[in-house]
């Protein structure tokens, strides 16, 4: 550029544009001094050792890993524990009925055993009420839209599985399933339903093998 000499108007700019430059390359400058300096080491300073490694996977949990975690009246004492324990090893599969109501917040902190059934019973009660309302409430056009965009994927999903294979007419599982996801749509309209959502309420409804339960799990 210094080389070429500049028509006059271009060269007015070239001056105008002069100390903006500077004034960025001093800024610049300044930006990078501080960033080393931020990052140099004082001297006599030891280096920060480094992470330790995560812990090693361990053994899936157990009836007796999972009475570990409870105390007295079954009350959940420990539940980042009980988290960090799946987390690393996984439940063992005839767990994952109870493990999975925890984990996905079913239940309000502090509840005995018993107090857990009963919340289950209440909330069971809540979701039959709460399914017939919502199909009564909502316009038949949007029922129909809904209902047919659920049972799309219903109809598809896990179907090798034991729990959902066999004919489709008058399958209570497939029931169960367009049921707990209608049900969610229409109570969420801004959401309502999305491709893939029939992929993670499946497994929650053939493991809890409850409608209910599941749709609590699922919200």
């Amino acid at each position: 550029v210094a080389a070429v000499e500049p028509v006059p108007e271009r060269r007015s700019l070239l001056a105008a544009a002069l100390p903006f430059t500077q004034a960025l390359l001093a800024q610049v400058g300044r930006t990078l001094a501080r960033a080393q300096a931020a990052l140099a080491w004082p001297e006599g300073t030891p280096a920060v050792s480094p992470p330790p490694p995560p812990p090693p996977p361990c053994a899936p949990l157990s009836d007796a890993d999972l009475r570990s975690y409870l105390g007295p009246g079954g009350r959940l004492l420990r539940p980042q524990d009980l988290r960090l324990h799946v987390f690393h090893g996984g439940v063992e599969p005839g767990l994952r009925k109870v493990v999975w109501r925890y984990l996905l917040n079913v239940f309000p902190a502090g509840l005995t055993g018993q107090e857990r059934l009963s919340h289950l019973r209440l909330k069971a009660a809540e979701y039959s009420s709460l399914k017939v309302a919502l199909a009564a409430r909502a316009a038949p056009a949007e029922l129909a839209q809904v209902a047919a965009a659920v049972r799309k994927d219903v109809v598809r999903t896990d179907r090798a599985h034991p729990y959902f294979g066999g004919p489709e007419e008058g399958h209570p599982h497939l029931a169960a399933l367009q049921a707990l996801l209608t049900t969610f749509a229409l109570g969420h309209p801004r959401l309502s339903y999305c491709q893939g959502m029939s992929d993670v309420a499946a497994p929650l409804l053939a493991v809890l093998d409850d409608e209910a339960q599941a749709f609590l799990c699922f919200c």
